[in-house]
């Protein structure tokens, strides 16, 4: 579910309804966490003062997806609510969100039946670069189709797995602009400034690892730890992750099935094209031996941890040294 996506559709319903010299009156955000069934059917019975319509959002409304654990979201708190869309104030725009729903709740059936539904997921690459073309057009920069590539490839946002999201890409992008004195985007702003999901770094201390540039691959974990030195198990997760791709792909080239390029591959794994070309282009630098003594190094590195046996960044030094 894109936040984002979500907060700029608000965003265009009150500019749309909502008079601005009344706002605190007729615009209302609700924590869907925390608002009764009482509140929320009360706010949604008031008439807007001066404005077109009252906008009530209910944020996070985590009883789209489960009641259990919610105070007053019994079967009388649910009866209440979709009596109230059964018949609702025509001069309220209630709009209800959450990043996960249960198409099988009472509530999300009726709402279905009684409201438009609109689901915001991650974005296409084609919507992606129209997103972030918009951006640049806007600031007056320039940038071509390769380098757009190299962005949307740099931030991971179209991994399958990334926690890269909408705020992230548009933050990043902003990023771009706000340092660029040339107004065109080129690579080497993208090498400077884009972090990206994470891929970068765990590509970059693989290299050093697998490359017998010990002194390297320790600098790269040491600068990353220095900014969060609890983070020592996700970057296990994170190198293990990689590393078991590397060594899907090199199996499916080396085996039987035709499976030989990334678009293939990407199509039989459900992993995206753009996460495939770039762990192919590293796993066609090592023999499956070398990753296979990798694997097998950093799933001890990570038992270490998780039991207690080494802290964090003690078992990952020792990974890095053992490789």
């Amino acid at each position: 579910m894109e936040e984002y996506l979500i907060d700029w559709s608000l965003s265009e319903i009150r500019k749309k309804y909502i008079n601005e010299s009344v706002q605190a009156m007729d615009y209302l955000v609700l924590d869907g966490e925390t608002v009764s069934p009482s509140e929320i059917v009360e706010s949604c019975q008031m008439f807007p003062v001066l404005s077109e319509k009252r906008v009530v959002w209910i944020k996070n409304f985590r009883a789209l997806k489960s009641v259990s654990g919610l105070s007053g979201y019994g079967e009388e708190g649910i009866r209440e609510i979709t009596s109230y869309l059964e018949n609702p104030n025509e001069n309220t725009i209630a709009v209800f969100s959450n990043s996960e729903i249960d198409g099988r709740s009472k509530l999300a059936k009726t709402l279905k039946k009684t409201a438009s539904i609109y689901e915001y997921g991650t974005l296409t690459e084609a919507q992606l670069i129209s997103f972030a073309s918009k951006r640049f057009r806007e600031a007056k920069i320039d940038i071509d189709a390769g380098t757009m590539r190299e962005l949307i490839d740099r931030t991971g946002y179209l991994n399958r797995e990334s926690e890269y999201r909408l705020y992230n890409f548009k933050n990043d992008i902003d990023k771009l602009i706000a340092y660029n004195e040339k107004s065109v985007i080129t690579k080497l702003d993208i090498d400077t400034l884009i972090e990206g999901d994470g891929d970068t770094f765990i590509f970059n201390l693989i290299d050093g690892i697998s490359g017998n540039d010990k002194t390297k691959a320790l600098e790269i974990l040491h600068n990353k730890m220095k900014d969060d030195p609890y983070g020592g198990i996700p970057i296990a997760l994170a190198i293990a992750s990689q590393v078991e791709l590397m060594f899907e792909i090199k199996e499916f080239v080396q085996g039987s099935e035709g499976l030989y390029n990334a678009h293939a591959i990407s199509k039989y794994t459900n992993i995206h094209r753009f996460r495939i070309e770039k762990a192919m282009a590293y796993a066609s630098k090592y023999p499956m031996d070398k990753l296979r003594n990798m694997l097998k190094g950093i799933y001890e590195a990570y038992g270490s941890m998780v039991t207690g046996v080494l802290n964090p960044q003690m078992a990952l030094e020792m990974f890095i040294a053992k490789i």
